[in-house]
C-alpha cells in the first residue's frame, strides 16, 4: 500500500466503533520489514484476540480491500459510469425523469468516448423506459427506431470486441512470460490467429478499443515469423491509435506499456538503437503520468526498461555501464 492509502485506510478505522483489534494487527504489521506471523503472534500473546488469530486477519484483509476500493472509487471510468448509472435508477424510480434524462445524456457521453460499451448498453436500457414514460405522457419527439438502431450498433460492438478479446488471450497465451517457443503447438495457435478473419481482414475492428486488439495480435503473429519490420509497424499502429484517444490511453495503461515494450525490443532486434533508447526514456517518462502511476505498472516499466538497457549496453560492448545498471538499478 502507499502511504496515502494507509493514511487513507487508518482514517476510515478512526471513524468506526468498537474494538479495532485489526489497527492494532495493522500496525505491527507495518512495522515489519518482511511479514513474520509467528512474530505477530508472539507480540500479541496477552491479547484476547490472538486465540482467534486466522479469523482477525482475514477481518483486516476484507476491510483493507474495502478501503481500497473507496480510495480508488473515483480514478477509473468504470467507477464513475456505474455510479452513474446509479444515480439514474435512483432517479427513475422516483419518478424524477427530467433529472433522470440529465443524468442519462452526461453518463452516455462519457461511455462513448471511452468505448464502454456495456455500460452504454444498459443506458440506453435506461433511454428506452424514459421513452415509455415519454410516450406514456403524450410526448412523441423523441425517435425509438434510431434508439433500436444504436443498441444494435453498440451490441454488434460488444460482439465485435469480445472476438478479439479471444483471439488476444491467445496470441498472450503463446507468447506467455518464457516467450514464443516456436513448438508445433505454438505454431499451429499463431497460424490459427493470423488466418481468422478478424486478424487477415480489412477494417474488421468495429472500435478503436478491439483495432488495438487487431494490430497488436498481427504484431505478435509477424514476430512469431520472424517478421520483425512488420512487428514494429503494427505496434506502431497500437500506439498511435492509443496517444489518439488520451482516454482510452489510461483505460488501457497496461496495453499501452506493453506495446512500447514490444517497439523496444523490435527496435533492438533491427538494430535501431538510438531509436530503442528514445523509446526507453518515453517509458520511464509514463510514471509520472496519470494513469500509469499504479505498482504493477511502476514494476512492469522498471523491468521493461532495465532489461532493454541490459540488452542494448551488451549489444553495443558496453559491459562497465551494463554492470552499473544491475548495481544501481536494481
Amino acid at each position: 500500500m502507499s502511504k496515502s492509502e494507509k493514511r487513507f485506510f487508518k482514517l476510515s478505522s478512526s471513524l468506526q466503533t468498537g474494538d479495532k483489534n485489526y489497527l492494532k494487527i495493522f500496525d505491527a504489521i507495518e512495522k515489519q520489514a518482511v511479514y513474520n506471523e509467528a512474530g505477530l503472534k508472539l507480540a500479541f500473546k496477552k491479547e484476547t484476540f490472538v486465540s482467534h488469530f486466522p479469523s482477525e486477519k482475514n477481518h483486516l484483509y476484507k476491510l483493507i480491500l474495502k478501503s481500497l476500493r473507496n480510495y480508488h472509487s473515483d480514478n477509473s471510468i468504470n467507477s464513475v459510469l456505474k455510479q452513474e448509472i446509479k444515480n439514474v435508477e435512483i432517479l427513475y424510480k422516483k419518478a424524477l425523469f427530467k433529472e433522470c434524462n440529465k443524468f442519462l445524456i452526461r453518463a452516455k457521453k462519457q461511455a462513448i468516448e471511452n468505448e464502454k460499451f456495456y455500460f452504454l448498453f444498459e443506458l440506453i436500457s435506461w433511454e428506452k423506459l424514459l421513452l415509455e414514460e415519454a410516450f406514456e405522457d403524450g410526448q412523441f419527439n423523441m425517435d425509438l427506431d434510431k434508439l433500436i438502431e444504436e443498441e444494435q450498433d453498440v451490441i454488434a460492438k460488444l460482439q465485435n470486441l469480445a472476438e478479439y478479446h479471444v483471439l488476444y488471450s491467445k496470441i498472450n497465451y503463446v507468447f506467455r512470460s518464457e516467450g514464443f517457443s516456436r513448438n508445433a503447438e505454438d505454431i499451429r495457435i499463431v497460424k490459427e490467429i493470423e488466418d481468422h478473419p478478424l486478424i487477415k481482414g480489412k477494417n474488421t475492428a468495429l472500435s478503436d478499443r478491439a483495432a488495438t486488439i487487431c494490430y497488436y495480435t498481427q504484431g505478435f503473429c509477424a514476430m512469431a515469423n520472424s517478421r520483425t519490420d512488420v512487428a514494429l509497424l503494427k505496434f506502431n499502429r497500437v500506439k498511435e491509435i492509443l496517444d489518439e484517444r488520451p482516454k482510452l490511453k489510461t483505460d488501457l495503461a497496461k496495453r499501452y506499456v506493453k506495446t512500447l515494450s514490444n517497439i523496444i525490443g523490435s527496435h533492438i532486434d533491427l538494430g535501431l538503437y538510438d531509436d530503442a533508447w528514445r523509446f526507453i526514456d518515453d517509458l520511464k517518462g509514463l510514471t509520472n503520468q496519470s494513469g500509469f502511476k499504479s505498482i504493477d505498472i511502476q514494476v512492469n516499466v522498471f523491468k521493461t526498461t532495465t532489461i532493454s538497457e541490459l540488452q542494448l549496453l551488451s549489444r553495443c560492448g558496453s559491459f562497465s555501464k551494463a554492470l552499473d545498471v544491475v548495481e544501481h538499478g536494481v
